[in-house]
């Protein structure tokens, strides 16, 4: 956490004086800095009663931190602990982030070409998600087009539509004991079909969520605008 670091080294600086050379002053904010890394770890960590009951119902488990508190430049990770990825299990930005929280919303989708759908299924448990659930059956069946502009159709039509009288958004309320579906399409990088379940809301407005993974689709390549057309003149050839 950066501001933590400053603030310690400038108090090891003040304290410290003429009296430490540089080289000392260098390893203390070297140390410093491991103790920030493993502060930030515990911060985006469940509670290890959360970790218990995630293994005993057999789903993952992560804590998700709210973009509009933490994402100051406090942490070393980039976007604040607000993102998740699936994919990657990571937090950083960097990683295929596939889901985020701000202002109490989940929302997926967030680069590029990049998009997503969000559907909540209300207070039901992940183990009655499969098949059999017509939301399931459409995410699952759901193919995303490889051409760019008809991607950034998709991208603006995943903000809000309707197929067999379920809703899909990009942006949903996040409401403690609901289970959502997410379908994050990440071109050249991933595209998955996840449930997930808001376990409970931490006292600084994370998210505790179990999760499991319910198809691994074969990574969506795009063909963008400029490959389209050599690949459109050859074809007239």
């Amino acid at each position: 956490m950066r501001l933590v670091l400053l603030f310690f080294l400038s108090a090891v600086l003040c304290s410290a004086g003429s009296a430490q050379t540089r080289e000392e002053v260098l390893e203390k904010f070297k140390e410093l800095n491991s103790q920030a890394a493993a502060l930030e770890k515990s911060i985006l960590s469940p509670d290890k009663k959360d970790l218990e009951t995630a293994a005993r119902e057999a789903v993952g488990v992560f804590r998700i931190l709210p973009r509009e508190v933490y994402d100051k430049g406090l942490f070393n990770v980039r976007g604040g602990g607000a993102y998740y990825s699936f994919t990657k299990q990571s937090h950083s930005y960097d990683d295929i982030p596939q889901i985020s929280l701000e202002q109490n919303y989940l929302k997926v989708g967030f680069y590029g070409a990049s998009y997503g759908f969000l559907t909540d299924l209300g207070e039901i448990g992940l183990a009655a998600i499969n098949e059999d659930n017509k939301a399931v059956d459409f995410l699952k069946n759901y193919r995303p087009p490889l051409e760019e502009p008809k991607a950034r159709i998709e991208q603006t039509k995943a903000r809000d539509f309707e197929a067999e009288n379920i809703g899909y958004k990009n942006r949903l309320n996040a409401i403690v004991g609901h289970t959502y579906l997410v379908r994050a399409v990440s071109y050249d990088e991933a595209d998955v079909l996840v449930a997930l379940k808001i376990y409970r809301q931490d006292t600084d407005g994370s998210l505790i969520i179990f999760w499991k993974l319910l198809e691994n689709f074969e990574k969506p390549k795009l063909l963008r605008e400029r490959q389209s057309a050599v690949v459109v003149d050859n074809v007239d050839k």
